[in-house]
């Protein structure tokens, strides 16, 4: 047989374990090296909206939360709804929105309340915990729990007092460690795209931590609706609320209990076609169930009576997202139904 032909000059050399291991150390710290790197450049995660919001909102809750004022929690839906300076104007109290994504459920929730309670005086009179009811049907991981600024470790400590299970934990490490990995498509966009920098006045957040809607789109809203409707029917025949929102929601009555604020469920708002529909009352009223059950016998935790407070299409950008002057319509009524249980006290 023929020998293999090989270029002028070009040896074999033998590998052995030592050599082996230098060279996987020498990938390993690249590796490393490059993710560090990353990580020095920002949270890229910040470089985005979505990211903005999240960072902006931990900042607000890390001056600690508002002594004897109102504290809202919740997802997008209270993020664009809940405007401070109604509340302020109405209550007579300092009041701080600290409402993300419902990605982060009930759990992620609670991990701002309970960074806004460390620095805090003293506790707040009441936090509301706003939802609207996709948030119920949706799930979440390590990966998603690891955008927000919390730190690593200490779960069953922090309100609401629920531990990640060993997979998830594994992949908030991995996501905090290897940044390249976890967002990588903010990255790509970067880098692609120059995506490096967003114009923070195309969606401001104000100094209490609303963030406005500059427009709606009204188009887009009913095939949203739709959407949601899957999602609800995608949970088959498990648990409404899921498992891990219950035991999130429970912590949060047990916080309410210990530390002496009143806690209140609010509804998100919520568009007027999918409030009528059978499959959405359906599932809402299973939502709702649960948060009586818990909240019964409790002198800190109720459910926000009054029902649900429905707006058209026109004033929306999806079926619970409002913008600005439909947000002080509801933010004025959120206020009428919380003096009329005599809150804050």
């Amino acid at each position: 047989m023929a020998g293999i032909n090989r270029i002028a000059g070009e040896q074999e050399h033998a590998t052995g374990a030592r050599a082996f291991g230098l060279m996987f150390a020498l990938v390993v710290l690249l590796v490393l090296g490059v993710n560090a790197v990353a990580i020095r450049l920002s949270p890229v995660s910040e470089r985005t909206f979505d990211g903005r919001t999240v960072a902006t909102k931990w900042a607000l809750a890390s001056a600690g939360a508002p002594a004897g004022g109102v504290v809202v929690i919740g997802d997008s839906s209270g993020n664009f709804a809940v405007e401070t300076t109604v509340l302020e104007e109405r209550l007579g109290v300092g009041a701080r929105n600290y409402c993300t994504y419902g990605r982060f459920l009930n759990l992620g929730a609670g991990w701002f309340l309970d960074h806004a309670l460390k620095d805090a005086d003293a506790p707040p009179a009441v936090v509301l915990v706003v939802m609207g009811s996709r948030t119920f049907a949706l799930e979440a991981d390590g990966f998603t729990f690891a955008s927000i600024p919390a730190a690593f470790g200490g779960w069953s400590e922090r309100i609401p007092y629920v531990g990640l299970p060993a997979a998830e934990v594994l992949q908030f490490a991995a996501a905090r460690l290897f940044p390249l990995y976890a967002q990588h498509r903010s990255f790509e966009g970067g880098i692609r795209k120059g995506l490096w920098h967003i114009d923070g006045s195309r969606l401001p957040i104000g100094p209490g931590g609303t963030s406005v809607l500059p427009r709606a789109y009204p188009k887009g809203v009913a095939p949203f609706a739709e959407k949601v409707l899957g999602e609800i029917a995608a949970m088959g025949d498990g648990p409404i609320p899921s498992v891990r929102d219950r035991a999130a929601m429970k912590g949060l009555v047990q916080a309410a209990e210990e530390r002496g604020f009143d806690l209140v469920f609010v509804d998100g708002p919520v568009w007027e076609g999918l409030a009528d529909r059978e499959e959405h009352r359906a599932f809402l009223a299973k939502i709702h169930g649960f948060m009586d059950e818990i909240c019964e016998g409790s002198e800190r935790a109720q459910r926000l009576p009054g029902g649900l407070q429905v707006f058209p299409r026109e004033v929306m950008e999806n079926p619970f997202h409002l913008t600005g002057a439909a947000a002080g319509v509801y933010s004025a009524e959120l206020t009428d139904r919380l003096r009329e249980l005599g809150l804050p006290r």
